[in-house]
């Protein structure tokens, strides 16, 4: 044991005179463990928010009541109504955005602490034991925040944050591991002062009671409210799936880079050392000693390596867990909580990528360090021999891997099985193709060399020395090939869904401008008379109703109008649909289906559903793109939507006009 002590003391040496390559060797286990770390991190930390669901001071309600038209307000009188009628389960809640003097955003949750059930946020929590409610409830209220999300805003507690509005929020409050996440709290009736909302109320939220009570409720509602389970809402984990599905796949790649990272740095380390390595052979180390001292400093390397990287990355989660939260919050309308301490999950994958690393490193560099000649004269053929049979090796794993890609592309032609089967074919073919680079860049040398004349010296000399640095650069190459398909391949998608996006909106966004509001479309077009000849208005029609999916579940269907005419008409274009679609579906024959609840509710073409009771099964006609929409959405013909909800008011008015019309003037007119 002294010996093998002593050993790694002069081995280590090494490091002594060329810090640097320490560094370098440590920096690469690091980095490739930080990367890994941070997404597993931020991953489960948004599943686990999922997983508890929404909830507000320890309360998680079991569903909500809002107005049947999506995006419309509740009546704070039906809300007080059935209160009085001995519903105490319900709570009031608000939702409004302000933005601050520095234009950012702040999403408010305007609540009635006094009037959630008791155990929660006014009862016995030991969370919220500490908590000043009065100071919440009267002026001048305070703000309640996560510290995280304080800090995202650059405010300290106690200070009111300036509006553009020329008002100001109450003092803020941190409220340490809240769930609240993005979101911040504020006493409902401050919120509605604050926003001018007064009578208004966003949703009413429903906490766990018995099913009579529910039925009982369900009964009282008014007719332009509905009640909307928990288990009936979106899935926020399947709203949010192709984003933590992008976090996955950059978790893969950077297990895969942190393989390579961590086995150039090994590599490297044994290669420079080489001679040392050799002078210690000829004084005398035997082969087994010198094995032991350096997987000795392999294990302290990639143990210190594992270590500050867990570490690193859990700090580097930290930090961008609010972005990925503003993210959520922004685009799916998800929200996840900032906690003082992350979830533990994921940490078998670092450490089995480190050990990947060291095994690689055991069976190829190490090995061929402890098997290399003594003598300097035998190393250069020995080399050769030895990169010639790791080429080999290479090749015959990349063929492998290609056929498993090539098996996975046919059985994918043929059946659906999934993201994750889709994504392994394509890591197969991507490390196949690399596997196979430097045997077919050899190749390539060598029918390079013989076509080289042989009276051309320089020529000859520059294809024999490519080929000998191909054997020490060769897993470099890999690695680059890897970055750069992988950069080629990021780029491209993002580029294509950009344009995809693009095309589809500027093809959906048919009218010119489109209005909210309880507005008569004549008198509309009236006023604007004297500002602009030709315009066009028109009611827009949307409602939200639950229907049982043919997969078995429930799901939230938006029901929307679309406006008769050859402009409107044209906005959508169907991905797959009957014969002659576009004039049955003006006709009132049918309805079209959005992409969501074709995949997900298994809604498809051709098949009857129900539209409205009373009335006859309507055939879906079509299929057509949603981006965006967190919703599955059918779409009617404007008649056949007045027949089954001949009471619901208009949510808004499309306008349209020839070119030429200045929209810009139209619109700072009627804001």
């Amino acid at each position: 044991m002294t010996a093998t002590i002593t050993l790694l003391g002069a081995l280590f040496a090494h490091y002594r005179r060329h810090p640097v390559q320490g560094i370098f060797l440590l920096v690469g286990i690091v980095v490739a463990n930080v990367l890994l770390a941070g997404t597993l991190l931020i991953n489960a930390q948004a599943r686990a928010s999922y997983g508890q669901g929404e909830q507000l001071l320890n309360a998680s309600p079991s569903g909500q009541i809002r107005h049947r038209e999506s995006g419309r307000p509740v009546d704070e009188t039906d809300y007080i109504l059935l209160r009085r009628s001995g519903f105490d389960t319900v709570a009031p809640l608000l939702r409004q955005v302000v933005r601050t003097s520095t234009n950012e955003a702040v999403e408010l949750l305007g609540i009635d602490v006094f009037a959630m059930p008791r155990g929660t946020a006014a009862g016995d929590s030991a969370q919220t034991s500490e908590l000043d409610f009065t100071g919440f409830a009267y002026p001048p209220y305070s703000l309640w925040a996560s510290p995280t999300r304080l800090a995202q805003l650059g405010a300290d507690e106690g200070e009111r944050l300036p509006l553009l509005s020329g008002s100001s929020l109450p003092p803020l409050t941190a409220l340490p591991d809240s769930q609240l996440g993005h979101r911040m709290l504020i006493d409902i009736g401050a919120l509605q002062e604050l926003t001018n909302q007064r009578g208004r109320l966003s949703s009413l939220l429903v906490f766990p009671t018995t099913a009579e009570q529910i039925s009982r409720l369900e009964d009282a509602l008014p007719h332009d409210l509905v009640y909307v389970s928990g288990s009936d809402a979106p899935d926020p984990a399947e709203l949010t799936r192709s984003f933590h599905l992008n976090l996955a796949a950059m978790g893969l790649l950077a297990f895969v880079v942190g393989i390579f990272l961590t086995y150039n740095a090994l590599a490297f380390s044994y290669t420079d050392r080489a001679e040392l390595i050799r002078k210690l052979r000829l004084a005398g180390i035997a082969r087994s000693e010198m094995r032991n001292a350096l997987l000795l400093e392999l294990a302290l390397f990639l143990a210190l390596g594992l270590l500050l990287g867990g570490w690193l990355g859990a700090r580097l989660a930290a930090s961008l867990l609010p972005g990925v939260g503003q993210t959520l919050a922004q685009l799916y309308g998800v929200y996840i909580a900032y906690p003082d301490s992350l979830v533990p999950a994921g940490f078998w994958l670092p450490p089995l990528m480190t050990a990947a690393a060291a095994l690689l490193c055991v069976l190829f560099p190490l090995r061929e360090m402890l098997d290399a000649p003594i003598l300097e004269q035998r190393q250069s053929a020995w080399q050769h021999r030895n990169i010639q049979r790791r080429d080999r090796w290479f090749a015959v794993v990349g063929a492998g891997l290609l056929l498993a890609a090539l098996f996975t592309a046919l059985t994918l032609s043929r059946t659906s099985l999934g993201l994750w089967p889709a994504l392994a074919g394509m890591a197969c073919l991507l490390l196949g193709a690399a596997l196979l680079l430097p045997l077919v860049l050899r190749l390539l040398l060598s029918a390079l060399a013989r076509a080289v004349p042989a009276r051309n010296a320089r020529l000859s000399w520059l294809v024999a020395d490519s080929r000998w640095l191909l054997g020490p650069a060769s897993l470099a190459l890999m690695a680059m090939t890897l970055a750069l398909v992988a950069n080629s391949g990021l780029n491209t998608l993002i580029g294509s869904f950009r344009d995809a996006t693009e095309q589809w909106l500027d093809q959906r966004l048919a009218a010119d401008l489109y209005l909210r509001g309880d507005l008569d479309p004549g008198t509309l077009v009236e006023g604007l008379a004297s500002e602009a000849t030709g315009l066009e208005a028109g009611e827009r029609y949307r409602t939200t109703v639950v229907r049982p999916t043919p997969r078995g579940g429930r799901a939230e269907l938006e029901i929307v109008s679309l406006r008769s005419g050859a402009r409107f008409r044209n906005a959508v274009r169907l991905i797959d649909g009957v014969d002659n679609a576009a004039e049955r579906f003006r006709a009132g024959e049918g309805i079209y289906a959005s992409e969501r609840a074709w995949r997900l509710d298994g809604w498809v073409t051709g098949q009857l559903i129900q539209l409205c009771p009373d009335r006859p099964e309507l055939q879906v006609l079509g299929t057509y793109h949603d981006y965006g929409n967190p919703r599955s959405q059918w779409m009617v013909s404007r008649d056949r939507f007045l027949e089954c909800w001949p009471e619901q008011p208009p949510s808004g008015l499309t306008l349209s006009g020839p070119d030429g019309t200045d929209w810009n003037r139209l619109r700072a007119l009627l804001t």
